[in-house]
């Protein structure tokens, strides 16, 4: 049975109509302008926020997040932004996996950053291929856990920004041969990093006419604090210089052990960890000053003047930059580029690696993140050597009494991880109880 429409019916039908089809285009406009902005791009943060190296993963979470808040209220091309999500693998590799496995499935990132130390990233080396999930490592390649007998392969799936600590080992030798040391110690931790920067040092050494002799070798355990055994034995060794990679526990205070029992050398040289006035700040005016850093910056550019003051307007004015924030910083930075090239409809995996082998991008470090080699490596790497010397910088931090000083910028060319790891394979690390007499 049909039924007439009363003139009141259809006065009051009118309105609604019009209703429902703004509605609709409201919601098509809507739908729109989503599909142009497109999906947040993830990224995981598998970090150690806890444990012994607690302190190195919290400092590249603030980083990264920092970036991550600005880049979300300036907008990315293509994407309605960045999730950012960051978990404690608490410095255990068991915990790195566990979590690395179940936020793969549960939360299917398209990157994952922030491993810390050769221990976990050899989770990443064995996980990432088979996840199909890019990772990024803000730090220095150890190439050392690529070699025999705990091999890991090369793999495209994990990008470095830095360089390997062969050359972090090479750099100090040539740091130790134009600053003119005679007589050398190295003092390392006993795991991957340590031995890959003596390894590097005797490269340099034996490439170079052995202009210096190496007379004190040592290789600590990580978790030992007291290094009391190996001051006296620099101090008996009567070494003008040393180099220190990262010992573990007891590497913040090895300079003041130095200074206090009557040892410290002239030329007193950190690996690439410690570039920054913040590890400075951590050793103290008594144990820093005079000492020469490996570093991935260049404190004195306006670059990394803004950087500071932006960490210290986010966290605070007595705090600074701790070791590799930059890296992650500007890694964040080079993520976004990436992406943004590919758009948010491209979810193939290896398309993404592709893109991050041909992308390049710099703001605050000495060197660009990217192109990358084939296994990662990142061919733009630069070097600078720093020293910390009196007198405070009132645009870095003028409460504390030391300043870093550019001493040299090192470029270390189209370097290959295959080619280099091959040429590691060949030489031996510094062994303690052998000879390295100089050539005069």
């Amino acid at each position: 049975m049909s039924r007439k429409m009363s003139g009141k019916g259809l006065v009051a039908t009118i309105p609604l109509a019009a209703l429902i089809v703004l509605v609709v285009l409201g919601l098509l406009a809507t739908s729109t302008t989503a599909l142009a902005k497109g999906r947040k791009l993830k990224i995981l943060c598998t970090t150690a926020l806890s444990g012994p190296l607690g302190a190195f993963g919290t400092g590249y979470d603030k980083a990264m997040r920092l970036a991550v808040e600005e880049i979300n209220a300036a907008g990315m091309k293509g994407w309605s932004g960045i999730d950012y999500k960051a978990v404690d693998t608490e410095t255990k590799p068991s915990v790195m996996q566990q979590k690395l496995l179940r936020e793969a499935k549960a939360w299917k990132p398209d990157v994952v950053t922030a491993a810390v130390l050769e221990t976990t990233i050899r989770v990443w080396c064995a996980r990432l291929p088979q996840l199909k999930i890019p990772g990024f490592v803000g730090g220095h390649a150890g190439m050392s856990k690529y070699m025999p007998p705990g091999e890991v392969p090369l793999t495209k799936w994990v990008a470095y920004y830095g360089f390997p600590e062969y050359f972090s080992g090479w750099i100090a030798g040539k740091a130790f041969h134009e600053l003119g040391a005679k007589r050398v110690a190295f003092i390392g931790g006993d795991y991957d990093w340590g031995y890959g920067n003596s390894i590097g040092l005797k490269a340099y050494w034996q490439e170079n006419g052995r202009p210096f002799e190496i007379i004190m070798i040592g290789y600590t355990p990580l978790d030992k604090a007291d290094l009391t055994t190996e001051v006296l034995l620099i101090k008996d060794a009567k070494v003008d210089g040393i180099f220190v990679p990262y010992t573990g526990a007891g590497w913040w205070a090895l300079p003041k052990m130095l200074r206090d029992a009557g040892a410290m050398p002239k030329y007193f040289i950190w690996e690439a960890s410690y570039g920054t006035l913040g590890q400075a700040k951590i050793s103290g005016e008594y144990g820093a000053e005079g000492t020469y850093s490996i570093a991935d910056h260049n404190p004195e550019s306006d670059a990394w003047k803004g950087w500071v003051k932006k960490w210290r307007n986010k966290f605070g004015e007595k705090s600074y930059p701790e070791m590799y924030t930059h890296n992650y910083y500007q890694g964040i930075y080079w993520i976004k580029k990436v992406f943004e090239k590919l758009g948010p409809e491209n979810r193939d995996p290896d398309k993404v690696v592709e893109m991050m082998q041909k992308t390049s991008f710099q703001n605050v470090c000495i060197s660009p993140m990217g192109p990358l080699g084939p296994y990662g490596g990142n061919l733009g790497a630069k070097a600078s050597l720093v020293q910390f010397v009196k007198g405070a910088a009132k645009d870095l931090d003028p409460s504390f009494g030391l300043h870093p000083e550019l001493k040299a910028i090192y470029d270390l060319g189209k370097w290959d991880m295959k080619s280099l790891l091959e040429k590691m394979k060949a030489l031996k690390r510094l062994e303690k109880g052998e000879k390295y007499p100089a050539a005069h």
